[in-house]
């Protein structure tokens, strides 16, 4: 669960830079420019697992339990970074967006957007959008509230005879404001040691 909860991570952390952009721009999908909180639950072949979102304008915080563990992660794609926190530790771990976006490997000229219609989900009148890897290696869909908020994905990838899906749904909406705090480090967290620097202040007894 670990592995598929990291990809995943980055994968929401990312979505705005590959699909999202402004109303007028082409061959994306609107961006939401607004504040609201949600339940998010995400579906796929390894698991499940159920975050709580917090959105501000493009900076996202998601909270988690993971193996009887606290976990968050805030997204800053303003400042091209992600922060993984550890609240029992008061620790974090700084994600690089930018090369996370390189090494994605895609870009809005590899991927095809259509514009489908309209469908109720989750007792929301919602625009759905196809959305399709050029090279046919995945696709899916997403509905976006009249905010633009996603409130529900549904990915298929492929990589030979594999196939893996991934689902998400936006539930406990509130578009309301939220705290300018939950989408700062905190500032007595300390950055988590690297595996070269602890092995570097190793010293056996």
């Amino acid at each position: 669960m670990k592995k598929i909860t990291y990809i995943l991570t980055l994968f929401f952390a990312m979505m705005p830079g590959l699909f999202f952009s402004s109303p007028s721009a082409a061959n994306t999908i609107p961006a939401p420019d607004t504040e609201y909180s949600g339940v998010r639950t995400v579906v796929t072949a390894e698991g499940s697992f159920t975050q709580t979102v917090h959105h501000s304008h493009g900076k996202e915080r998601n909270e988690m339990q993971m193996e009887g563990m606290s976990m968050a992660t805030i997204l800053r794609p303003d400042k091209k970074v992600a922060w993984q926190l550890m609240p029992m530790q008061k620790m974090y771990m700084e994600i690089d967006l930018k090369n996370a976006n390189k090494m994605s490997g895609n870009a809005p000229d590899d991927v095809t957007i259509e514009k489908v219609g309209n469908e109720t989900q989750e007792g929301i009148t919602t625009t759905k959008y196809k959305i399709l890897m050029k090279d046919k290696s995945a696709g899916g869909f997403i509905w976006l509230s009249p905010e633009n908020i996603p409130v529900k994905m549904d990915f298929l990838s492929k990589e030979g005879k594999n196939k893996n899906r991934v689902t998400m749904t936006l539930k406990n909406l509130k578009v309301e404001p939220q705290e300018a705090a939950l989408f700062e480090l905190p500032a007595d967290y300390q950055p988590m040691p690297s595996m070269g620097n602890m092995m570097k202040n190793f010293r056996p007894q």
